[in-house]
């Protein structure tokens, strides 16, 4: 029998004081138990015990021992528990980053047959837009960027840009706001509005979205963070929002209408954007022909 074994042996029955209450917790028998610790001492070529006490009684050497042995078994547990941590922070992790065209209902629409063939990945999905999406992959702090793909001239070398569907602004009020029976909303119009601002995360710089017409800062009323939050500040002030089309069946049904603007907001291309790393990864690699392969759904 290991050396260690029989040491775990001899800590157990310190700890439970009596051979008959440690070969009970060591499902093996007493006089079993009782030869082994005699092997032990024989191996060290010490006494452990002082015989002939009801209880257990440690001589110098078996107190030494015992305090070791104390010690090698919070290592082993410890040990479990590093080796356990370990292997559930490797579990296979797909880290999203996207904007909110795409984590209300679009995303989780597409990735259906992805989620129902990768049951074991863990998936974090988190708020961005395209500029911070971008940093983000270069630093490795996600796998895949979902967004507003740049024009030509302001991509970043290393990066891949997959367009998946063409997306445009839409503008939105109350049912009970001045302007919702106006046939026509003009820019003059629109400069004298309250709005309610949707934006991603805290520091993705001030409101200066090119796709669309420039609000001025003083008619900023809220600022927010969800979609929620942005319709249902909308459909109880007079503020206006703007939200991708994407997102207009979920801003009619709760109770907003759609505005019709003399200001054509520019249509723009809709995709992933992802680094040559995230192609090692068959389950990264996966998710990407995935979304791909549901261009179809857009007619695309």
């Amino acid at each position: 029998m290991h050396l260690h074994k029989l040491i775990f042996q001899f800590k157990t029955l310190v700890d439970n004081k009596t051979f008959t209450a440690a070969a009970e917790v060591l499902c093996i028998s007493q006089p079993t138990l009782t030869q082994n610790i005699k092997r032990l001492e024989s191996s060290l070529e010490v006494s452990l015990l002082i015989r002939g006490n009801k209880h257990v009684s440690l001589t110098v050497y078996g107190e030494s021992l015992y305090q070791h042995a104390s010690m090698l078994d919070r290592s082993y547990r410890q040990a479990l528990s590093d080796i356990d941590m370990i292997k559930r922070n490797h579990r296979q992790t797909l880290i999203l980053e996207c904007g909110h065209a795409w984590s209300h209902g679009l995303l989780f629409d597409l990735m259906k047959n992805y989620i129902a063939h990768y049951p074991d990945v863990r998936m974090v999905i988190r708020s961005a837009n395209t500029v911070t999406g971008q940093n983000h992959l270069l630093r490795g702090d996600c796998d895949i960027a979902l967004g507003a793909i740049p024009v030509l001239e302001n991509r970043i070398s290393g990066i891949h840009y997959v367009p998946v569907f063409t997306s445009q602004f839409m503008l939105f009020c109350s049912r009970e706001h001045l302007w919702a029976p106006a046939e026509s909303i003009t820019e003059e119009q629109l400069a004298r509005s309250d709005w309610v601002i949707l934006r991603h995360e805290p520091d993705d710089g001030e409101f200066d979205d090119p796709l669309l017409w420039q609000i001025p800062p003083e008619k900023i009323r809220f600022e927010v963070y969800s979609v929620s939050s942005a319709i249902t500040l909308v459909r109880q002030s007079q503020c206006l929002v703007a939200l991708p089309r994407q997102l207009e069946h979920e801003a009619t049904s709760r109770g907003l209408k759609p505005l019709k603007v003399d200001i054509e907001f520019a249509a723009f291309e809709t995709g992933m954007m992802y680094t040559d790393d995230v192609l090692k990864h068959d389950h990264k690699k996966a998710f990407i022909d995935a979304i791909i392969s549901e261009k179809s759904y857009f007619g695309q």
